[in-house]
Order: C-alpha cells, then sequence, then structure tokens
C-alpha cells in the first residue's frame, strides 16, 4: 500500500501538467477560432466594400453609354429635320416642273401643298424632343455626381451593418477600411481615381468614340435614286459632329439631291433638292468627307444647303462624363479592412465573358468605364502592404 501512495504522488504533477496543457490547447484553440472567425469577417467586409466600388464603376459606365446614346439620339433628330427639308424643296421642284403636265400637275401640288402643312408642327415636334434629350442629358449627369457621393457615404454604413450580422462579442470591434497598399482610409483617393472629364481636355477620346458610335444613317446616307440612258440622281446626307477649341459640341445635318445629265467629256448638275439644320455653331464650311461625301457628290446643292441653312434652338455644350483612362491590371482599385485579429484585401477587377459577350473582332477586350463587366475579387495581401500594415499598427500602439 506504501508503494502505491508513493507512486500516486509521483503522477501527481503528470496529472497537474496534463490538465494544464488541456486548458493551454482549449484557450489556443478559442483563440485560433476568433482568429480565424474575424478573418471570415474581414474577407466578407474587403469583398463587400469592393463589390461596392464596381457596382459604382459600373453605374458610371451605364451612365457613360446613356450620355453617349442622348447625343447620337440628337445626331438622328437632326438628320431628319433635313432631310425633310430636303424632301419639302424636291416636293416644291417636283410640282413646279410638272405644272404643264395634266394630271400630274395636280398630283405633284397636292403633295406639296402637304409637307408644307406639315412643316410647321414637324419642326415643333423636333424642338420639343431635343428639348427633352438635353433635359435626360442633365439628369444623367446629376446621376453620375448622386451616385458618387452616395456610394461613398453607403461604404461606412455597410461595414457596420456586415460586422453586425456576424457575432464577434459584446464589445464593438475597431476596423479600417483602407485604400492598397495601406496607408489612406476610403473613400479619400476613391474620389481622385475616376475624374471628371468634359470633351476639350480628353485628347478628343469622346469625340472619337462618338463618331465611332455613330448609326448609318447619321454617318453616312448617300446612294443613288435613279440612273438610266444619260440621267443620274444622286442623293447625298449626313451628319457632323463639330468641336470648337473649347470643347463644345455642335451637331450638323446636311441632305441634298441633285440631277445629274451627263455628256460626253463632263456632267451638268441640277439641284434638285438640299437641307441643312445644326444645333450649336452653324455650318461654315464643308470638307470633301463631310455630309456622306456631298459636296463631292452634289456640289451645287452643297452651296445651297449652307446657304439655306435650319437653326434649332440650343447652345453649343462640352460632353461631360466620368472617365479613367490608365486602367490596366495594375491600375484597378483595392481595398484592405483591418481587424483586431485579422486583413483582408478585396479588389475590383474586369471581365468580359467570351462566351456570352465575344467582341465581333475577336479580341480582348481591355478594362473601361464604358461596360458594365466590373466585378469583386478577393486578393493577398503584397510584400509592401503587409510591411506598411506593420507600420501602421506599431504607430497606432505607440500612440495607445
Amino acid at each position: 500500500m506504501a508503494r502505491n501512495g508513493f507512486t500516486t504522488l509521483w503522477l501527481m504533477p503528470i496529472l497537474v501538467g496534463i490538465i494544464f496543457l488541456v486548458i493551454g490547447l482549449m484557450a489556443r484553440s478559442e483563440a485560433l477560432r476568433s482568429s480565424w472567425y474575424q478573418q471570415t469577417v474581414a474577407d466578407n467586409m474587403a469583398s463587400s466594400a469592393a463589390t461596392v466600388l464596381a457596382r459604382e464603376m459600373n453605374l458610371l459606365a451605364i451612365t457613360n453609354r446613356a450620355l453617349f446614346a442622348n447625343e447620337l439620339a440628337i445626331a438622328q433628330l437632326l438628320g431628319l429635320a433635313s432631310w425633310f427639308q430636303m424632301m419639302k424643296d424636291v416636293a416644291d421642284r417636283s410640282a413646279m416642273a410638272s405644272s404643264w403636265i395634266p394630271y400630274l400637275n395636280a398630283i405633284t401640288r397636292n403633295i406639296a401643298n402637304a409637307v408644307d402643312n406639315f412643316e410647321e408642327p414637324f419642326q415643333q415636334i423636333l424642338q420639343g424632343v431635343l428639348y427633352f434629350q438635353r433635359m435626360v442629358t442633365t439628369a444623367i449627369r446629376a446621376t453620375q455626381w448622386y451616385a458618387r457621393i452616395s456610394f461613398a457615404m453607403t461604404l461606412p454604413k455597410t461595414m457596420e451593418q456586415i460586422l453586425a450580422a456576424h457575432d464577434v462579442g459584446d464589445e464593438p470591434i475597431k476596423w479600417q477600411l483602407l485604400h492598397a497598399p495601406g496607408l489612406v482610409p476610403v473613400p479619400w483617393l476613391w474620389w481622385t481615381f475616376i475624374p471628371a472629364q468634359a470633351s476639350g481636355s480628353d485628347n478628343q477620346l469622346a469625340h472619337r468614340l462618338m463618331l465611332e458610335s455613330l448609326d448609318p444613317f447619321s454617318k453616312k446616307r448617300s446612294y443613288e435614286w435613279f440612273d438610266a440612258l444619260q440621267i443620274e440622281v444622286e442623293k447625298a446626307g449626313g451628319a457632323r459632329l463639330h468641336e470648337d477649341s473649347s470643347g463644345s459640341w455642335s451637331w450638323q445635318s446636311m441632305d441634298t439631291v441633285s440631277i445629274h445629265v451627263r455628256g460626253l467629256l463632263d456632267s451638268d448638275e441640277y439641284p434638285w433638292g438640299d437641307g441643312a439644320t445644326y444645333l450649336g455653331e452653324e455650318i461654315e464650311s464643308v470638307g470633301a468627307k463631310d455630309f456622306g461625301c456631298t459636296r463631292k457628290i452634289n456640289p451645287t446643292a452643297t452651296q445651297w444647303g449652307v446657304a439655306d441653312q435650319v437653326e434649332f434652338s440650343g447652345n453649343a455644350q462640352p460632353f461631360r462624363y466620368f472617365n479613367r483612362t490608365q486602367l490596366d491590371p495594375a491600375d484597378w482599385p483595392a481595398v484592405i479592412v483591418v481587424l483586431p485579429q485579422a486583413v483582408a484585401k478585396a479588389s475590383v477587377v474586369y471581365s468580359r465573358p467570351t462566351r456570352w459577350f465575344r467582341r465581333s473582332d475577336s479580341k480582348n477586350e481591355q478594362a473601361n468605364l464604358f461596360n458594365a463587366l466590373w466585378q469583386s475579387q478577393l486578393k493577398s495581401l503584397s510584400q509592401l502592404e503587409r510591411v506598411l500594415l506593420t507600420a501602421r499598427v506599431g504607430d497606432a500602439h505607440e500612440k495607445v
């Protein structure tokens, strides 16, 4: 019995050590669980913050396209106006030319009268629609500014809601939302990342994109109406976007039609219809390729059209939008969420799924703010970001 008691005495320290080891392992396991849980919370917060940024970029992309579509609508409306003016001339001159032909003169005169009666209400309708288009443009631009402010105000509230949705204890947890690489709080750098742009100071980017977005009717409506024997009737027309030195845009449109009588060595042109309209600055000169090459096809009718232009109310205005030209993958914005026991990083990424949205030229599309294809993605911290965050935490401890 004495021996059994002696053995028990020796086993007591071992049992106590095992108990402390189990308690330490349990405490360590709880600390690891808390750290992993905070890492999950940090990942959710970072991913949500990047999602908010991506949604703002997608909204800017959609509204940028809407602004271009609105400008295109203005070009189409002016095209309809100049086309109508041309057809009015055609109707009047056809009625005059056929006035000595029985029965036909009555038909052509009735057509000319109908066009004349429709001219004033048609002009009023177009002017009203143009006013509406300008109002829509103003509303879209206001939406862009409102979105920039509202999304910035949404970020902190979103972070608080995500943190409150997780069981992180009774005491509030301090958190930080930083711009990568982790020095400046969000959204201070976000305001400068996507600046406001205006035509005249954007290297004519908007001007080039607008010209590439023109529909066939606005770009060039030149074709042959009639060709028989030595007589040829040529129709020419199109819209033009004029940008002055200050970057203000003026839309101009012209349509002409002429009868060409071919001879042995040359041909004679007989203008039969012309129409020219503008919103902003009037047409002062016509280049060889302007308005569907009308100066080359119908030179005399083009001169008549320039001399008899129709103005629509509205001043030339710069084209304003939000954009950033440098959007390489290294420039994509990222955010870092810092919790007491966890750090997470998420970035916005641009991806165009070729399976569903394949480009017509089969090229890889570069990131831009004209297609709403931005999304969020968790990222790993770089070595530089780790160093900066470590230094930031050290400074915070020293201040405490």
